[in-house]
């Protein structure tokens, strides 16, 4: 299937910190995974998400929270605005995901947001264990007449 439009990676905080935590390069994963132009970006919830994380210093999470940060902002990833009043950012994630016309998945660890997208015929890329992701079967939605 040939698009004009490169696919669109929306990074999910959950898989941002599994990533930074097992010192996984996300771009040479995504090369490998996807033949093709990949646009990386994430919802300006997601980046609200990471900045409130990134706040409890004292945690682990808070310090891959800001490495998380300062990835996004070094790689030039594109922050998309959700464009949904919620402070639920997986919902976020699922209205954005839907509203798309254009090639779109979304990297994430969560269970049950994966579930929710492939009920919705949204592609799921998530990590394997020690290195490589996987990419869940775009599945079109079931389209009532």
């Amino acid at each position: 299937m040939k698009t004009s439009h490169p696919l669109t990676v929306l990074l999910d905080t959950s898989f941002l910190l599994i990533m930074l935590e097992q010192r996984r390069d996300i771009d040479e994963e995504l090369r490998d995974l996807i033949k093709g132009p990949v646009r990386v970006a994430t919802l300006d919830m997601v980046e609200r998400e990471l900045q409130r994380l990134g706040r409890t210093r004292s945690s682990k999470t808070g310090g891959l929270a800001n490495a998380s940060l300062e990835l996004l902002k070094s790689r030039r990833y594109s922050i998309l605005t959700s464009g949904i009043e919620t402070s639920d950012t997986d919902a976020a994630i699922l209205s954005f995901s839907l509203a798309k016309n254009e090639p779109l998945a979304v990297a994430t660890v969560d269970r049950k947001l994966r579930a929710a997208l492939s009920r919705l015929g949204s592609q799921v890329i998530y990590p394997k264990r020690q290195r490589g992701l996987l990419m869940s079967k775009s599945v079109p939605p079931v389209r009532l007449k």
